[in-house]
């Protein structure tokens, strides 16, 4: 990507002159708001998002014990999950194992 310098990305986009290449994250930053991505952006897409610890909301994920997520969903019965393990579950119709657990949120690249 000649703005952000990534060499992977699931799509790539054309940038203002034709005979640019984007990475996906840019192309569709500049796309929806004539501008390029901000370094600060950038930045945290390569660090991970670190979310604060609980969020402020009390809730805590009934598989993996995580209180960092994204989004809570819900299990059959009810019980919270983690966005990690609620699609896990969705997708595969089983619990997913502790060991894919990660203290970061990965943003898509």
């Amino acid at each position: 990507c000649v703005h952000c310098k990534t060499t992977t990305t699931p799509l790539w986009r054309r940038g203002k002159n034709q005979s640019e290449l984007l990475c996906n994250a840019c192309g569709l930053y500049l796309q929806a708001r004539g501008e390029y991505r901000p370094q600060r952006l950038i930045d945290e897409d390569r660090a991970g998002v670190e979310l604060p610890e609980g969020g402020g909301d009390g809730k805590q994920c009934s598989h993996c014990f995580t209180c960092r997520t994204t989004v809570w969903r819900r299990d059959k019965e009810g019980k919270p999950l983690c966005n990690a393990c609620g699609v896990y579950l969705k997708m595969k119709g089983r619990e997913r194992p502790i060991e894919f657990r990660k203290d970061k949120i990965r943003r898509r690249q």
